[in-house]
């Protein structure tokens, strides 16, 4: 049979074209130089950068921020106030003297506090909303160091002194001497009623037989714990306080020409 050359040159042609696409795609011969491609050109915008890693930039702006806050300074704390305790009775006033206008009578116990140093007998203090003065001797520190702290009550027990003291005085007297001989019991010697027209007769008066620095402790608990006990009047070492005068403190008392008379060897109470 015989080949039209038409047909012959088309199936001639597909069959070089169809080896060419072969060795085109095939892999290089040996020795056959192959070009690299270009060189990077390109750039990296920073924007970019932030856009991708926002969280290592918002730590790192975190960290200057911190490192950049102030230290505080050192600040030094204000001393404490200093407070003291009425031991007696006393008037404030307005003035630093007895003629100043008084302002309020503060109670055994109450808590003041010093707004300056004490002068001239003195002491500068707040009560509540009051500013003004008060007699330095009727001021203590609140619990100071020896101070004896007792609770005072209504009921103690007998003394061993006996009831032969207690015999015809009145109910404060009668807790007077109970209440030093608990706390004092030491001190075992009192007097109490006589017929001699004193205060003794009518029993409202104790002698407590006490002297020196003892003595001394005793007269002060006693005037601390007056308005508990009852009491109205003490006399102790020619020195005398009452409570209608507990704003003056402790005042001196004339010689009576004896240790006894003046109250030396021993304590005099008066209750109401």
């Amino acid at each position: 049979m015989k080949v039209r050359p038409f047909v012959l040159g088309v199936t001639l042609l597909a069959t070089a074209l169809w080896a060419g696409l072969t060795l085109t795609s095939s892999v290089p011969a040996a020795g056959t130089t192959v070009a690299l491609p270009a060189a990077s050109t390109a750039t990296y915008d920073s924007s970019d950068v932030d856009t991708v890693s926002r969280g290592a930039v918002d730590r790192e702006a975190a960290i200057v921020t911190a490192s950049a806050t102030p230290t505080p300074a050192a600040t030094t704390a204000a001393p404490a106030p200093v407070v003291f305790a009425v031991s007696s009775v006393a008037y404030l006033r307005d003035q630093p003297a007895t003629t100043g206008k008084i302002l309020a009578t503060l109670a055994v116990g109450t808590k003041v506090t010093a707004t300056a140093d004490a002068a001239n007998g003195w002491q500068a203090v707040t009560s509540g909303t009051l500013t003004g003065f008060v007699k330095s001797s009727l001021l203590a520190t609140p619990k100071a160091a020896g101070t004896k702290t007792v609770t005072v009550s209504s009921a103690y027990p007998a003394c061993a002194s006996g009831s032969a003291v207690e015999s015809g005085l009145v109910a404060h007297t009668i807790l007077v001497h109970r209440a030093v001989c608990t706390t004092y019991p030491s001190i075992t010697s009192y007097g109490g009623i006589r017929g001699d027209g004193s205060e003794h007769a009518s029993g409202h008066a104790l002698d407590i037989m006490v002297s020196g620095s003892l003595g001394t402790d005793v007269a002060a608990w006693l005037r601390a714990n007056y308005a508990s006990l009852g009491i109205t009047e003490i006399i102790y070492q020619q020195r005398i306080w009452t409570t209608q005068r507990a704003s003056e403190g402790w005042r001196a008392m004339e010689d009576r020409g004896s240790a006894t008379a003046n109250h030396y060897d021993h304590i005099h109470v008066l209750t109401s």
